[in-house]
């Protein structure tokens, strides 16, 4: 199951499906017609990102962490405050 999880994280087919998943639940807040304009407009930046400046570049552990706080706020903010604990909760546990 262990070595399972790190071939995964290795795939970038498995690593797009993630993103896009956690991309839909952000702008799932958004009307219809505005989460169709967010794709059109998130599929273009993601096209213009440069892999090779990208790959050059190193995350300190602490960004990672902030980054993650800030995703989990992003998707968390604005929903019923029991929602947010039972999210939270899971989440503690997962990780």
């Amino acid at each position: 199951m262990i070595k399972d999880a790190q071939y995964r994280e290795r795939d970038p087919k498995y690593v797009a499906e993630e993103v896009a998943k956690i991309i839909r639940v952000i702008i799932s807040k958004m009307s219809i017609e505005s989460q169709n304009k967010a794709r059109i407009n998130l599929k273009n930046r993601v096209l213009r990102l440069n892999p090779q400046e990208m790959s050059g570049k190193q995350t300190p552990a602490g960004a990672s962490i902030g980054t993650s706080i800030a995703l989990v706020k992003n998707i968390l903010n604005g929903r019923d405050g029991y929602f947010i604990k039972s999210v939270i909760d899971e989440l503690v546990r997962l990780l």
